[in-house]
């Protein structure tokens, strides 16, 4: 019986030490090309973009652990997160991750910055305090701290103020041509490209025309 009680005991204490493991590990959000968007767009975020077979990010592994138990431990804004490349290419190719590890602060869909420091706990706290993300409604960086070059990463956002410049672009060019060009009364431009447009149109349909004149007369030639 005192046999049976100890290995159960022992059982006892083994999945717990193995639930705790887990646990810690779950604090650290796990983005791919399927969630990194609706994920980063909104908040900061602090992202590793790893590779296993990477020896440095082995090394790391554990300290990242720690930093997001420590997140957890005090509530802070910013999430620790991580991002296997080998798995979601895209997502690390849009980051320009050109070496492993490296980590990004991520605020609001926005790419504020890059670290570049010592691996270690007290040393990745130092940095975000001087990101001003640490503090509730943070994100933009001390008074002194480097900025980053503000590239977005989403994907869906990007393509909108992509779509949104093009349209601007296209207007300007309308107006400019209707205005500036041939002269610069827009009323004469007007008749002008209304002109134009009316030959081309006689035009394509003299060509249509023809085309038609053609077929008919290789068609007689056939009978």
């Amino acid at each position: 019986m005192a046999t049976g009680r100890g290995s159960g005991l022992l059982a006892l204490v083994a999945a717990s030490l193995i639930g705790s493991v887990y646990a810690e590990k779950d604090n650290i959000v796990k983005l791919t090309k399927f969630n990194f968007d609706s994920n980063v767009k909104q908040g900061s975020w602090f992202v590793k973009f790893y590779a296993p077979w990477c020896t440095h990010c082995q090394r790391m592994a554990p300290i990242w652990e720690k930093l997001a138990d420590l997140s957890v431990s005090r509530e802070w804004p910013v999430k620790i997160s991580e991002v296997d490349c080998t798995v979601s290419k895209d997502v690390c190719d849009k980051a320009q991750i050109k070496a492993f590890p490296t980590l990004a602060l991520v605020s609001d869909g926005m790419l504020k910055g890059k670290y570049h420091g010592d691996a270690s706990v007290a040393s990745f706290e130092a940095w975000l305090k001087s990101q001003g993300v640490l503090e509730e409604g943070g994100g933009a960086p001390a008074p002194g701290a480097p900025s980053g070059g503000g590239e977005r990463l989403t994907t869906e956002e990007a393509r909108q103020q992509a779509t949104a410049t093009h349209g601007v672009a296209l207007k300007a060019l309308l107006y400019n041509m209707m205005v500036r060009f041939p002269t610069e009364s827009s009323i004469i431009n007007m008749y002008f490209y209304f002109g134009c447009s009316m030959c081309l149109l006689v035009v394509t349909c003299c060509f249509l025309g023809s085309l038609v004149g053609v077929e008919e007369e290789d068609h007689d030639k056939d009978r």
